[in-house]
């Protein structure tokens, strides 16, 4: 991270990066994490609807202003009624029905609307992603223990991790038949880390298992939108730099913690 490089802990430049950043401490609330799956599965959709008049176009730029604007309106309803008033509680991820729910919702609507911006919605193709973005969602509910080096509850994480492949390998099989390459290719991409998860133990798959598909996903869709790429990469620096300034952590990061063997 070049931003350790000039301004390592410690040292007196840090030192001031870390109290200016303290003056941005409302950034965190503005641009969580989740906003990166949230956003994908919106410009997903737009791919999506494109994709049903012509299925080979690649790196467009035509549409950035209505994408733009779209998860710009997007961050705002998820600040206000999400954070704020809790109408929409994405930042609680679970397992109880209630979050699934809400989850399950927000991802067909936002997958819907971006999709209908450009054709008549495809049920089939909402569903697929859906599914895709649940089968994410349940790796994400693991917790570790708090070493953070075991994953808690090895027969739960089996069985969620199950479903995920289950879901993952589904969408992939029915995303290449009906020629969706986003879905059949970042299934197939995306299955592997799951299926490591799957037969091992240690919190290293998990963090792997929950931010690579993630990003596998977002680059797909980045090959038909490529406008995306621009405030996905954003949001990874803003948030990557504000962590290392305010709390030490490098995060989100490609590397994983505890990484021992």
């Amino acid at each position: 991270m070049l931003l350790a490089r000039f301004a390592p802990v410690g040292s007196q430049r840090y030192e001031k990066l870390a109290q200016a950043a303290k003056s941005f401490y409302k950034i965190k609330e503005w641009f969580p994490a989740q906003l990166f799956g949230i956003w994908t599965i919106f410009v997903a959709g737009m791919a999506s609807g494109k994709a049903q008049t012509d299925s080979v176009y690649f790196w467009d730029w035509s549409d950035w202003k209505i994408g733009l604007l779209g998860i710009v309106a997007i961050t705002l309803l998820i600040q206000f009624l999400g954070f704020k008033k809790k109408y929409l509680p994405v930042g609680n991820i679970n397992t109880s029905y209630k979050s699934i729910g809400y989850h399950l919702i927000l991802s067909y609507v936002l997958f819907g609307i971006g999709f209908l911006l450009f054709n008549t919605i495809s049920i089939t193709n909402a569903i697929l992603y859906v599914s895709t973005y649940l089968a994410i969602y349940l790796i994400h509910t693991k917790k570790f223990d708090k070493s953070e080096k075991i994953i808690l509850s090895q027969y739960d994480k089996n069985i969620k991790t199950g479903i995920a492949i289950v879901l993952l390998v589904i969408t992939g099989i029915i995303g290449y038949a009906i020629d969706d390459p986003i879905l059949s290719t970042g299934a197939i991409v995306s299955v592997p880390f799951f299926v490591v998860l799957l037969l091992g133990r240690h919190n290293r798959h998990l963090e792997r298992a929950r931010f690579y598909p993630i990003f596998i996903f977002a680059m797909f869709v980045v090959s038909r939108e490529a406008w995306f790429l621009i405030p996905l990469l954003l949001l990874f620096f803003i948030l990557r730099s504000y962590n290392y300034l305010r709390y030490q952590r490098i995060y989100p990061t490609f590397g994983v913690t505890n990484d021992q063997s």
